[in-house]
Protein backbone atom coordinates (compact mmCIF):
# COMPACT_ATOMS: atom_id res chain seq x y z
CA UNK A 1 0.00 0.00 0.00
CA UNK A 2 1.51 3.11 -0.87
CA UNK A 3 1.37 6.79 1.16
CA UNK A 4 -0.06 8.96 -1.24
CA UNK A 5 0.43 12.04 1.70
CA UNK A 6 3.14 14.15 0.64
CA UNK A 7 4.40 17.40 2.17
CA UNK A 8 5.66 20.75 1.82
CA UNK A 9 9.13 20.85 0.44
CA UNK A 10 12.01 23.29 1.66
CA UNK A 11 11.50 25.60 -0.97
CA UNK A 12 7.97 25.75 -0.91
CA UNK A 13 8.44 26.96 2.84
CA UNK A 14 10.91 29.32 2.30
CA UNK A 15 9.09 31.21 -0.51
CA UNK A 16 6.40 31.35 2.22
CA UNK A 17 8.83 33.15 4.61
CA UNK A 18 10.11 35.22 1.86
CA UNK A 19 6.33 36.62 1.27
CA UNK A 20 5.76 36.99 4.80
CA UNK A 21 8.84 39.06 5.28
CA UNK A 22 8.18 40.89 2.66
CA UNK A 23 4.58 41.91 3.66
CA UNK A 24 5.74 42.96 7.37
CA UNK A 25 8.23 44.92 6.02
CA UNK A 26 5.75 46.89 3.91
CA UNK A 27 3.70 47.16 7.04
CA UNK A 28 6.55 48.55 9.11
CA UNK A 29 6.79 51.27 6.37
CA UNK A 30 3.52 52.33 6.57
CA UNK A 31 3.57 52.28 10.25
CA UNK A 32 6.32 54.73 10.30
CA UNK A 33 4.59 56.44 7.09
CA UNK A 34 1.43 57.11 9.63
CA UNK A 35 3.56 57.92 12.66
CA UNK A 36 5.67 60.73 10.21
CA UNK A 37 2.29 62.44 9.54
CA UNK A 38 0.14 62.18 13.01
CA UNK A 39 3.57 64.19 14.13
CA UNK A 40 3.11 66.16 11.65
CA UNK A 41 -0.36 67.08 12.28
CA UNK A 42 0.07 67.42 15.75
CA UNK A 43 3.23 69.85 15.38
CA UNK A 44 0.89 72.11 12.74
CA UNK A 45 -1.90 72.25 15.22
CA UNK A 46 0.05 73.25 17.92
CA UNK A 47 2.01 75.47 16.26
CA UNK A 48 -1.20 77.39 14.26
CA UNK A 49 -2.18 77.06 17.79
CA UNK A 50 0.88 79.38 19.55
CA UNK A 51 0.97 82.05 16.17
CA UNK A 52 -2.56 82.71 16.75
CA UNK A 53 -2.35 83.41 20.33
CA UNK A 54 0.61 85.86 19.37
CA UNK A 55 -1.59 87.69 16.83
CA UNK A 56 -4.25 88.09 19.31
CA UNK A 57 -1.49 89.56 22.01
CA UNK A 58 -1.28 91.97 19.31
CA UNK A 59 -4.91 92.76 18.96
CA UNK A 60 -5.05 93.26 22.03
CA UNK A 61 -3.72 97.06 21.57
CA UNK A 62 -5.70 99.95 22.41
CA UNK A 63 -7.86 97.90 24.96
CA UNK A 64 -7.61 98.28 29.53
CA UNK A 65 -6.63 95.23 30.75
CA UNK A 66 -9.00 93.34 33.22
CA UNK A 67 -6.44 91.85 35.01
CA UNK A 68 -3.13 93.43 36.18
CA UNK A 69 -1.27 90.77 35.41
CA UNK A 70 -2.04 90.80 32.15
CA UNK A 71 -0.83 93.43 29.98
CA UNK A 72 -2.05 94.49 26.50
CA UNK A 73 -0.31 95.27 23.51
CA UNK A 74 1.17 98.92 22.49
CA UNK A 75 0.67 99.36 18.90
CA UNK A 76 4.09 101.53 18.58
CA UNK A 77 6.31 99.75 21.30
CA UNK A 78 5.03 96.20 20.98
CA UNK A 79 3.88 95.76 17.21
CA UNK A 80 7.41 95.47 16.12
CA UNK A 81 9.56 92.69 14.34
CA UNK A 82 10.98 89.84 16.86
CA UNK A 83 10.90 85.84 17.68
CA UNK A 84 10.79 83.65 20.50
CA UNK A 85 11.00 80.13 21.33
CA UNK A 86 7.45 78.86 22.37
CA UNK A 87 6.50 75.81 24.25
CA UNK A 88 9.97 74.50 24.00
CA UNK A 89 10.09 73.11 20.52
CA UNK A 90 8.71 75.28 18.69
CA UNK A 91 10.64 78.98 17.68
CA UNK A 92 7.74 81.90 16.39
CA UNK A 93 9.33 84.49 14.39
CA UNK A 94 7.45 87.74 13.32
CA UNK A 95 8.05 90.30 10.75
CA UNK A 96 6.20 93.63 10.70
CA UNK A 97 6.38 96.45 8.05
CA UNK A 98 4.30 99.52 7.39
CA UNK A 99 2.44 100.04 3.55
CA UNK A 100 3.83 102.89 2.75
CA UNK A 101 0.48 104.27 1.31
CA UNK A 102 -0.46 104.23 5.03
CA UNK A 103 2.55 105.16 7.02
CA UNK A 104 1.41 105.05 10.47
CA UNK A 105 -2.36 103.90 10.41
CA UNK A 106 -1.38 100.13 9.15
CA UNK A 107 0.92 97.79 10.19
CA UNK A 108 1.14 94.12 8.20
CA UNK A 109 2.02 91.19 10.37
CA UNK A 110 4.02 87.80 8.95
CA UNK A 111 4.16 85.29 11.48
CA UNK A 112 5.85 81.94 11.48
CA UNK A 113 5.57 79.17 14.15
CA UNK A 114 8.33 76.71 13.29
CA UNK A 115 9.75 73.24 14.22
CA UNK A 116 11.97 70.20 13.33
CA UNK A 117 10.47 66.97 12.82
CA UNK A 118 12.12 63.67 14.30
CA UNK A 119 14.55 63.66 11.35
CA UNK A 120 15.39 67.52 11.60
CA UNK A 121 13.53 69.00 8.62
CA UNK A 122 12.10 72.05 9.01
CA UNK A 123 8.42 73.13 9.20
CA UNK A 124 6.54 75.84 9.25
CA UNK A 125 3.31 77.60 9.69
CA UNK A 126 2.24 80.89 8.46
CA UNK A 127 -0.15 83.26 9.22
CA UNK A 128 -0.19 87.33 8.12
CA UNK A 129 -2.54 89.78 9.12
CA UNK A 130 -2.83 93.81 9.40
CA UNK A 131 -3.15 95.99 12.39
CA UNK A 132 -4.67 99.03 12.65
CA UNK A 133 -3.55 101.84 14.81
CA UNK A 134 -7.04 102.35 15.58
CA UNK A 135 -8.53 100.60 18.06
CA UNK A 136 -12.28 99.41 18.55
CA UNK A 137 -12.01 99.35 22.33
CA UNK A 138 -11.40 103.28 21.66
CA UNK A 139 -14.00 105.08 22.65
Amino acid sequence: MRNNEQGFSLIEVMITYLLIGVSVLGLIKLQSYIEQRADFAIHSIEALNLAEQKLEWFRTRGSLSPDASFTVASYDGDIVSGSEQAANFYILTWSVTEPSSLLGCIKMVDIEASWLDRQGNKHAVNLQTMISKFSEFDS
